[in-house]
């Protein structure tokens, strides 16, 4: 019945001629805003800085959960992958168009980009799977770091929006398959990539069922299929670009709000930055300085 429901509603869309999605009404919460990082070993040296940046600096916090696929902290919850619906061979089987050998091979390659599209289904699903999670989730790289004080929600409980200016064509070509064009890029100067996002359940939720009645599969299946294979070894799909310019076309609740950040590439400059008045720097691991080898 669900399925069929969903149908219908696509159905009636395209016959009304609709060529944008609409405006909603969600019923946003008030809730604490529980924080999600995704992270692997590789970004361990700032784990301890973002969990703190977090503590310190982000109002209205509830739990902080790290997922991982063992437990990397002590100073945060752990939710470990494989209690996701799906792995990332799995996501390595739909990225190759459901070709079982590619996908093994994929997934195998140095330096893979299979982990890369696999964190993405982590932070869009966690505010589903993770149990009594808050209906706001705010996603944080585990290489990003606030350093002053952050609010995510305005008056009416909508989320607050950093843009970026990253901007990659191919991202928005998976967003046009992916919702049958009914999403696309909605500011030239604006992007959704600054490294945290806040996902809001009702707005998932809406999400999710566009994709699932375009595709009649589920979501996570539908992603890894509209990414085009010439894109996988690249940047070949985005889910904050995705979930930033859905919301902000389907909600006049939420709102932009610029705040002041950087990518560096040494993690020891944290207090310059902060007394600057920047709110977070990111470190990425393939920027990021490391010690030099001593000589013996």
């Amino acid at each position: 019945m669900k399925n069929l429901m969903r149908k219908l509603f696509l159905f009636l869309f395209i016959l009304l001629g609709v060529t944008e999605y609409s405006i909603s009404e969600y019923d946003f919460s008030n809730e604490p805003i529980d924080i999600v990082i995704p992270c692997v070993k590789k970004d361990l040296p700032i784990l301890r800085l973002c969990i703190n940046g977090i503590k310190k600096n982000c109002t209205n916090i509830g739990r902080i959960i790290v997922i991982s696929p063992e437990r990397l902290t002590h100073n945060a919850e752990w939710f470990p992958e494989s209690h996701f619906p799906f792995t990332i061979d799995d996501v390595a089987y739909y990225l190759l168009q459901e070709n079982a050998n590619l996908a093994k091979s994929f997934v195998a390659e140095s330096n893979s980009r299979a982990g890369w599209y696999y964190q993405q289904l982590l932070k869009l699903y966690a505010p589903f799977v993770i149990p009594n999670i808050s209906s706001n989730v705010l996603v944080v790289d585990a290489d990003t770091v606030f350093l002053n004080p952050v609010v995510f929600t305005n008056s009416q409980n909508g989320g607050l929006y950093n843009p970026g200016t990253e901007y990659f064509k191919e991202y928005f070509n998976h967003i046009e398959r992916l919702t049958d064009g009914l999403v696309c890029k909605l500011y030239p100067q604006h992007s959704g990539i600054s490294h945290h996002m806040l996902f809001q359940r009702p707005v998932l939720e809406d999400l999710f069922n566009l994709i699932e009645s375009i595709h009649n599969m589920d979501f996570w299946m539908a992603f890894c299929s509209m990414v085009d294979p010439s894109s996988l070894r690249s940047s070949g799909a985005s889910e904050f670009e995705l979930y930033f310019n859905f919301v902000m076309s389907r909600s006049k609740r939420v709102g932009i709000r610029k705040l002041k950040w950087e990518n560096i590439r040494n993690p020891k400059e944290l207090k310059k930055y902060k007394k600057k008045k920047y709110h977070y720097i990111s470190c990425h691991s393939y920027q990021r300085v490391t010690k030099p080898k001593k000589r013996k």
